[in-house]
């Protein structure tokens, strides 16, 4: 926990290196100096108007097609090498990937949670950042605004925006072609192409790629009693993007654009990270997996990259959609106008225990995702001598219909069986449930007409979720006004504020498989979950006590079925920012100013039976969560030193967080959960240099972020205990650096150079924080190294990423019923009988790139 002398001090140490910054630029002024290259200004849209990210008074990182290029940069994970303090995670699927800003960021296992970092691809928003995840195409520039921008970009950017603009079309012929092969049999092909159709009023761009790569992990898939070796973690999708520019008139531009990707992969595996003594033995004891691997198919090091299921991960996507974005000139100013409509659907099957033994798996049949969202934003904006004007408006309309259905493997039963009778009894379900049914437990009444069934008949292979759907529709619209007022010419101030408005409707319809064995203890509980199960009270003196909660997993209770719920909840909030921005000189603004931003809150769309009893004795049916609410303050500074050679931008912050939306992984289920009370707070330093060294640039940056949950109030004990502990996937210190270098050689060639570096200090990779899902610090090497004609005609290039081959978790996390915190057996160990999974990054790979532009 940071004390307030810290706070204080992070606050000093900004002004002060903002007044130093500004005595340097000056005394060098004094001195003079021969002409130099400078560091080359990059034309933003951080305030929904062209500027350069230099006079911006916000914490941004703006990157250009060079640095972006130089980083092999080809989707949003690929940004955090060059981006201090922003994490991009992916855990089941890459179509749940996590952008985090200063720590802050929404779990995306659950579609019911939206984004706390908002992506916007030219313009249009991305509600969901597995959404936006993809091959990014022909980049022009990438902007990360730091903290709340709720003013300008709207919903779900409490945490801050990933802005990405692709390279517009032009009125002059010209193409590229590029061909990138290397290990792990990598080949990605792509053709852009860009030209005038009708001179000076109709331009097309069109760009394509096709890409595929084997696995990054070997996954070994038991078929009792044979297995087979697969790959996982696969890459194999298309993608095509066509644009136009329509300059009818001079005051008339229009930028229609069209774009359809499809993804077939198999992706993603976990390997065992850290495993109990008795989760090994209890995924041993239902499995023949003893002769492959170490540990009954369990490797002792995730650097083997080995993992184990009875099923392939598929990952299918399709996402398309259309966006007209046209400005028109007005006497008053100008209007623009973004249209957009867009369509994602997302299939995937899932080994949930990711292990040898037969638990509980997904089908690609069942399991499935539908996002259809459009949207329509309109700007109008002006100037007069002293004021930068802006107001417009939104709306959004999305469709989301998701399906979801675990069912239950060959092994469950006996897997229970071994949990109950301390690994020596595979039966031991079968046995004591006709027991219990039959009235042989003292003080239980039998159920009447009961018939013993035989073992493997309470929970079959199948059995379970047979199908839950939710149907959820969301509608938000705002108004908004963002204004800078120029007092002098050295003193301004921005204020801006936003209202919005957001009503969510739900339907879900539960569906649940046959499994016997549920039913007998529902019957006992009369079908009421609301009892948690308590063996005190269902159950007294029989042998399911300990083990009813894992017998009866929300997947198998089928008195939900009966049990669907329409429910619909609206939030509305006025966010807004106020920022007064001083120009120290020519070379140095230094600014200061609150905002705030807003995510609105939904519903948990995942079986919860955790919480209130509703009035049909079940609990959470209404499984709301409250909206969040970030508060931001930042002092800050940007300098274009000795005659922009160098800049140097710097600011502090403080970021306190209302019902921040935490969703976890218990070990068997997904539980959203807000946390009362949250903040986060630090520093962040970018530089550039053009240093003497002929075509050499150095840029770097630094992120210093202190996270802690404050006041944790949601009556889970395990959610509680994060109380006055750090953010997960939030590392407390961030340092980047990127190396570009270039010179001409022979004559009419061109040599080039780059290297980039991310180091990020230890960090807890679970929501829960628990100490076993803890990454070590690291360091992430790539660099490249290329030759070519100097005007594009063929260049040819080598590359290479994670250099170093460092192995690390994207996320550790509880494998499922695989022991449990808390559990016998080992008591000198405080993480009980507890076993642990993790979805790795990537190895390290190599590659060559061939390349030709006219």
């Amino acid at each position: 926990m940071m004390s307030r002398f810290t706070r204080s001090a992070l606050f000093a140490a900004a002004s002060s290196i903002a007044l130093g910054s500004a005595a340097s630029a000056q005394v060098f002024d004094q001195v003079g100096g021969g002409e130099r290259r400078t560091v080359e200004v990059i034309t933003v849209t951080a305030q929904q108007r062209e500027e350069s990210a230099q006079d911006v008074p916000i914490s941004i990182g703006a990157y250009d097609n060079a640095a972006l290029d130089a980083a092999g940069v080809q989707d949003i994970k690929d940004l955090i090498s060059i981006a201090p303090g922003l994490m991009v995670t992916s855990t089941q699927s890459e179509t749940i990937t996590t952008a985090r800003i200063r720590g802050i960021g929404t779990v995306g296992d659950n579609f019911g949670l939206e984004s706390s970092v908002g992506v916007y691809i030219d313009g249009v928003f991305r509600s969901r950042n597995g959404v936006g995840f993809g091959d990014l195409g022909e980049l022009e520039r990438i902007e990360v605004l730091r903290g709340p921008q709720g003013t300008l970009f709207g919903k779900n950017t409490s945490a801050g925006v990933l802005n990405i603009v692709t390279q517009a079309p032009e009125f002059e012929h010209g193409g590229s072609f590029e061909a990138q092969l290397g290990d792990y049999g990598y080949q990605r092909y792509s053709l852009g192409l860009t030209g005038p159709i009708v001179e000076d009023v109709l331009a097309f761009r069109i760009f394509g790629a096709d890409a595929e790569r084997d696995g990054f992990t070997s996954l070994v898939i038991d078929q009792d009693p044979n297995y087979d070796v697969r790959d996982s973690e696969t890459e194999n999708y298309s993608t095509v993007r066509g644009q136009l520019l329509w300059t009818p008139s001079e005051t008339v531009t229009g930028r229609l654009i069209a774009d359809y990707s499809e993804r077939d992969e198999r992706c993603c595996s976990a390997v065992a990270w850290d495993y109990s003594a008795v989760g090994a033995a209890l995924v041993g004891g239902v499995t023949e997996q003893t002769a492959v691997g170490a540990g009954v198919g369990f490797p002792a090091n995730p650097e083997d990259r080995t993992a184990y299921s009875n099923r392939e991960y598929a990952q299918l996507v399709e996402d398309w959609g259309v966006s007209a974005e046209f400005d028109i000139e007005l006497p008053v100013g100008t209007l623009t106008t973004v249209t957009a409509f867009r369509n994602w659907q997302n299939r995937r099957s899932q080994d949930i225990d990711y292990s040898a033994a037969d638990l509980a798996y997904r089908d690609a049949a069942n399991n499935f995702t539908d996002l259809t969202r459009f949207s329509q934003e309109i700007r109008l904006q002006g100037a007069t001598e002293r004021l930068d004007w802006l107001v417009g408006g939104f709306f959004s309309h999305e469709e989301l219909r998701l399906g979801d259905a675990i069912q239950y493997g060959n092994d469950w039963e006996p897997f229970l069986g071994l949990i109950a009778s301390g690994l020596t009894d595979p039966n031991f379900v079968s046995t004591n449930l006709n027991g219990l049914a039959l009235g042989f437990v003292p003080g239980v009444p039998g159920l009447p007409g009961y018939t013993p069934l035989a073992p493997g008949s309470f929970f079959p292979a199948g059995s379970g979720v047979a199908q839950d759907v939710y149907d959820q529709t969301s509608e938000s619209w705002a108004i908004f006004t963002h204004n800078t007022y120029q007092f002098t010419d050295n003193l301004a101030v921005t204020a801006g504020i936003r209202y919005t408005n957001e009503t969510k409707d739900v339907f879900a319809t539960f569906n649940t498989a046959n499994t016997p064995g549920c039913s007998i203890l529902e019957a006992y509980a009369n079908f009421n979950p609301a009892t948690a199960w308590n063996p005190a009270a269902a159950f007294a003196g029989t042998a399911f006590g300990p083990l009813a909660p894992t017998l009866c997993l929300p997947y198998a209770r089928s008195g939900l079925d009966a049990n669907g719920y329409d429910r619909e909840r609206s939030d509305e909030e006025l966010s807004g920012t106020l920022r007064l921005t001083y120009d120290v000189n020519d070379d140095v603004m230094v600014y200061g100013g609150y905002s705030r931003g807003f995510k609105a809150g939904g519903f948990n769309l995942d079986r919860q039976l955790n919480g209130p009893v509703d009035a049909t004795g079940y609990t959470n049916s209404n499984s709301e969560f409250a909206p969040e609410i970030i508060d931001s303050w930042e002092l800050g500074f940007k300098s274009q030193l000795f005659g922009n050679v160098m800049q140097v931008n710097g600011n502090v912050f403080l970021q306190q967080v209302e019902d921040f939306q935490l969703n976890t992984f218990n070990g068997l289920a997904f539980v959203v959960e807000s946390v009362d009370e949250s903040e986060s707070m630090g520093l962040e330093l970018d530089a550039f240099w053009a240093t003497p060294v002929p075509g050499l640039d150095l840029s770097a940056g630094y992120a210093y972020v202190n996270t802690e949950y404050t006041t944790v109030n949601t009556g889970d004990p395990l959610v509680d205990a994060i109380q006055g502990k750090d953010y997960s996937l939030s590392p407390e210190h961030f340092v980047t650096g990127q190396a570009l270098y270039e010179r001409p050689v022979f004559g009419n060639m061109l040599f080039t150079a780059a290297a980039d570096a991310r180091y990020v200090s230890e960090y807890n990779t679970g929501s829960d924080l628990d100490p076993e899902k803890l990454q070590e610090a690291f360091t992430l090497v790539n660099a490249r190294i290329g030759i070519g004609r100097e005007d594009g005609l063929w260049s040819i290039e080598a590359w290479g990423r994670n250099l170093t081959d460092e192995t690390y978790a994207q996320v550790a996390f509880d494998a499922f019923a695989q022991g449990s915190r808390g559990g016998a057996g080992t008591s000198n160990d405080p993480r009980g009988t507890a076993s642990y999974m993790a979805f790795l990054g990537a190895p390290r790979t190599w590659g060559v790139t061939l390349r030709t532009e006219w």
